[in-house]
């Protein structure tokens, strides 16, 4: 049976200028409503879906201000919590001597206050769905995961996460993970980005057809789309296909893009044009963090991380050629499609009216 993820990322569900801060109600209601189209699409066609949200204003600004990504046994300086912050008190346990005790109280209340904010978004979006009479059932990587060193986490970490999910999904339901901030045994605590939860489920359950990433852009550009509106000179470029090619990795710089093999010597002309193009499409210009925005899991390049990284491991570990990766935007007519297992590719190439941005596997 197949599935299909579908990642609702922070910026199309919050306010991302703000704290903790939804989205417009227009908005919101546009994308619980493709939801509830694409389940009711998937599932007269006896497929599964899994969803996961982002944290966005609920959970960024609160985990930079703590330092939690990087663990409260690292020892950065940070500041108490306020009253205006969180009405919680978090006691600081056996602390480490490496570690100031006042710092790692701090960080241990800043942890608590954002998985509180983190749950006040995971309840509005639980609820909205319910509303609309789909099975959505809370399914929290913090009671489930406990990473090692944070993104570098064995798959093994995951395990009790996937086999929940994997229960839920045979018993009719829809399991609503997040982004979270969870125990980590290495650094005390981290940040589990839900686009390592995508990556992670992809490898662990059988069948994930496409995983779905739905923002409030149209997918991956060679600049900033939001911040290029004022330029005259020259539009965004929308990458529309992202071909990922495992037999390249191996033997080029980059291991990104079709056509002929680029190997790590030579000089010719052609080899050299095509380096270039794989450049390109391995590491797009990406502008993060403007107008103010804060990601600590990356953002934009994180998607671009994680669904080039999902491709290749399903191909290299699982011997699956045929998962595909879609980021699109919110509201859109190509959220609706990706989101309801409608092609995407015709003839490996993607459909010329289509905005959005598809990775592949080279000559699947």
């Amino acid at each position: 049976m197949k599935t299909v993820i579908i990642k609702l990322g922070g910026a199309a569900i919050t306010n991302k200028k703000g704290s903790c801060q939804l989205a417009e109600e227009s908005a919101l209601d546009a994308l619980m409503l493709q939801i509830q189209h694409a389940y009711e699409s998937l599932t007269a066609s006896g497929y599964q879906v899994i969803l996961i949200h982002g944290a966005g204003s609920f959970g960024h600004p609160q985990a930079r201000q703590y330092n939690l990504k990087e663990g409260w046994n690292s020892g950065l300086s940070t500041p108490p919590l306020t009253a205006a912050d969180a009405q919680v008190a978090v006691d600081g346990g056996d602390d480490d001597e490496k570690v100031p005790t006042s710092t790692r109280k701090h960080q241990k209340a800043g942890f608590a206050h954002t998985r509180k904010c983190l749950l006040q978004l995971h309840l509005q979006l639980l609820g909205r769905l319910q509303q609309r009479g789909l099975p959505v059932l809370s399914l929290s990587p913090f009671d489930h995961v406990e990473t090692d060193n944070g993104d570098r986490s064995s798959t093994m970490c995951f395990e009790s996460l996937a086999q929940r999910a994997d229960q839920l999904l045979k018993l009719g339901f829809i399991p609503l993970l997040h982004g979270d901030a969870v125990l980590d045994r290495t650094l005390g605590c981290t940040i589990l980005s839900g686009d390592v939860v995508m990556h992670k489920l992809v490898m662990l359950l059988p069948n994930v057809s496409r995983c779905v990433f739905v923002t409030d852009v149209e997918g991956i550009f060679d600049m900033d789309p939001k911040a290029a509106i004022n330029q005259r000179d020259r539009r965004p470029k929308l990458f529309k296909h992202m071909l990922i090619d495992p037999i390249a990795l191996n033997n080029t710089t980059t291991g990104v893009g079709g056509g002929e093999p680029l190997h790590k010597h030579g000089s010719t002309a052609k080899t050299l044009a095509a380096r270039k193009q794989r450049r390109r499409q391995a590491h797009p210009t990406m502008v993060e963090g403007g107008n103010g925005v804060v990601d600590v899991t990356g953002g934009m390049g994180g998607k671009n991380k994680w669904a080039r990284q999902i491709i290749l491991d399903a191909a290299t570990q699982l011997d699956r050629k045929d998962v595909e990766i879609v980021i699109c935007k919110s509201g859109s007519p190509e959220a609706t499609r990706a989101m309801a297992l409608d092609p995407v590719l015709k003839d490996g190439a993607p459909l010329p009216e289509q905005r959005m941005t598809v990775f592949s596997l080279a000559n699947a």
